[in-house]
C-alpha cells in the first residue's frame, strides 16, 4: 500500500487534520443528502494509509464536495475497466482540463493579464444570460443532443473562470451556482432525450457544485432531476429518495413555489411503490402550495417553468404510472389548456400521454387522432418513448382495427421516415 501523498499535502495546503476533514465530509454529505454523515477519522486514515484506492461512491462525493475537484485529482484511481455508468462522456466532463471548451454562444475564456484574472459579477449575468437562453432552446426543442453538449461546455466555461479567476466568496458561490444549473441542464437534456448513460455522467458533478455553491433553489432543480433520472433508470428508491432530499430543501419549505413543484414531484416518484392515497395527499399539497405563492417575490428565471400546467403534467404522469386513465386524460386536458405558447416540447409530451390514456379507455379512433396530432420533429426521447408505448398496447388491444392500420402507416411514412 502505497501513502496517499497527493491528499495529505492537499490537507497541509489547507491546514486541515484528519478530524476536521471528517467533520467536513459529513457537513458535505448533510447538505447534499439531507442526512449527516457517517465519516470518521478511521475512514480518513484509511484513505490517506492508501489502504483505500478508490472511496465507496458516498465517500468520494463527499471528498469531492470538500476539494472542489474530482477524486481522481486527489490520489486516488478508479477501478478498470470503468462501470458502464461512467461513459467517456463522463470521464471527459469530470476531468478538469486546464482548458476550457469553448461554448456555442461565443463566451471565450479571459485573456491573460499581470496578475490573476478578476472574475465580477458582469461575467457571472453573462453566464446566467447564456443560461437562460439554453432553458428557452430546452423548452423549444426538448433534449437534443445540441442543447446536452452546449450546457456543458458552457458549465466547463464556468468552472474554468472559478479554477483561474481571483473572485470574492459571493462571485465564487453564484460561479459554483451557474455551473451546477449548467451540468443539470446538460443532465436534464440527456434525460429527457433518453441518453440516460449520458445523464448519469452529469449527475455526481451537478451535486457537488450545487451543495459547493451554498443555494437551496439550485440544490431543489439539481435533486428533481436527479429523482426523475433514478427513476428512468429503474432505481424507484433513489429516485424516492433524491425526491425526498429536494423537498427538504430550505427554499422548498419556506417558498409555496417550491413547495408545489417538490410536493408534485415526490408524488411522481411515489406511484410506482406506494399507495395511491400517499400519491393523492402528495398531489393535493402540490396544488394548495401552488395557491400560496406570492407571485411579486423575485425568483431564479429557470424557474419560470412551474406553474399549473407543470402541476398538470407531473400530476398526468402520476396517474398514468398508477393507471388511473381517466385521471391522466382528465389532467392532460387541463395541461394543454394552460400550456404557455413557448412550451412545444411540453406540448408534444401532454399529447402523448394524452392519447396513451384515452387508447387505453378503450377510445382507439380517438387516441390515433391524437397521436397523430404530436408535431412529428418532437418525436423523440421521452415523447418518443410514450408513443413507442401507445404502439404496443394498441397492437395488443386492436391488432385488427382500421385505426391500427392507419397509426401503423403514419409511423412508418411520417415518423420513421424523418
Amino acid at each position: 500500500m502505497a501513502e496517499n501523498t497527493i491528499l495529505r499535502a492537499r490537507m497541509g495546503k489547507m491546514g486541515m487534520k484528519r478530524p476536521e476533514l471528517a467533520r467536513q465530509m459529513n457537513e458535505a454529505l448533510d447538505a447534499l443528502t439531507g442526512k449527516y454523515g457517517t465519516v470518521s477519522e478511521r475512514t480518513v486514515h484509511n484513505l490517506l494509509s492508501g489502504r483505500t484506492h478508490w472511496p465507496r461512491s458516498r465517500t468520494r462525493l463527499a471528498l469531492e464536495a470538500v476539494f472542489g475537484c474530482p477524486a481522481s485529482e486527489l490520489g486516488f484511481t478508479p477501478p478498470r475497466p470503468d462501470p458502464p455508468e461512467a461513459p467517456v462522456q463522463r470521464r471527459r466532463f469530470l476531468s478538469a482540463a486546464p482548458i476550457a471548451v469553448a461554448a456555442t454562444a461565443g463566451l471565450t475564456p479571459p485573456k491573460r493579464t499581470t496578475g490573476p484574472y478578476r472574475v465580477g459579477a458582469d461575467d457571472v449575468d453573462r453566464l446566467e444570460r447564456l443560461h437562460d437562453q439554453l432553458v428557452e432552446d430546452d423548452d423549444q426543442l426538448g433534449g437534443t443532443d445540441t442543447v446536452e453538449q452546449r450546457a456543458a461546455n458552457l458549465a466547463q466555461q464556468a468552472l474554468t473562470l472559478q479554477n483561474r479567476g481571483a473572485a470574492s466568496a459571493r462571485i465564487r458561490a453564484r460561479l459554483y451556482a451557474i455551473a451546477a444549473h449548467f451540468t443539470d441542464s446538460a443532465m436534464w437534456a440527456a434525460i429527457d432525450g433518453r441518453r440516460l448513460h449520458a445523464a448519469i455522467g452529469y449527475l455526481n458533478q451537478a451535486v457537488t457544485l450545487a451543495a459547493l455553491s451554498g443555494d437551496s433553489a439550485t440544490i431543489v432543480r439539481v435533486w428533481g432531476h436527479a429523482g426523475s433520472l433514478y427513476r428512468h433508470t429503474g432505481r424507484p428508491t433513489d429516485a424516492l429518495a433524491a425526491s425526498e432530499a429536494a423537498r427538504n430543501a430550505s427554499r422548498a419549505r419556506r417558498d409555496p413555489l417550491y413547495a408545489s413543484l417538490t410536493y408534485a414531484r415526490l408524488a411522481v416518484d411515489q406511484a410506482p411503490t406506494d399507495a395511491p392515497a400517499t400519491v393523492l395527499r402528495n398531489l393535493d399539497n402540490a396544488q394548495r402550495s401552488l395557491t400560496r405563492i406570492d407571485t411579486g417575490e423575485p425568483r431564479p428565471s429557470w424557474m419560470r417553468f412551474y406553474d399549473q400546467a407543470e402541476l398538470d403534467l407531473l400530476a398526468c404522469g402520476a396517474h398514468t404510472t398508477m393507471g388511473r386513465w381517466t385521471e391522466a386524460e382528465a389532467r392532460a386536458h387541463s395541461a394543454l389548456a394552460r400550456l404557455h405558447p413557448g412550451m412545444p416540447r411540453n406540448r408534444a409530451l401532454v399529447t402523448a400521454y394524452l392519447a396513451l390514456a384515452q387508447l387505453h379507455q378503450g377510445a382507439t379512433d380517438h387516441a390515433v387522432a391524437t397521436a397523430r396530432s404530436v408535431a412529428p420533429d418532437l418525436v423523440h426521447g421521452r415523447t418518443a418513448h410514450l408513443l413507442d408505448d401507445f404502439t404496443a398496447h394498441l397492437h395488443a388491444t386492436a391488432p385488427a382495427s382500421s385505426h391500427t392500420q392507419e397509426w401503423t402507416t403514419y409511423r412508418k411514412d411520417v415518423l420513421h421516415a424523418r
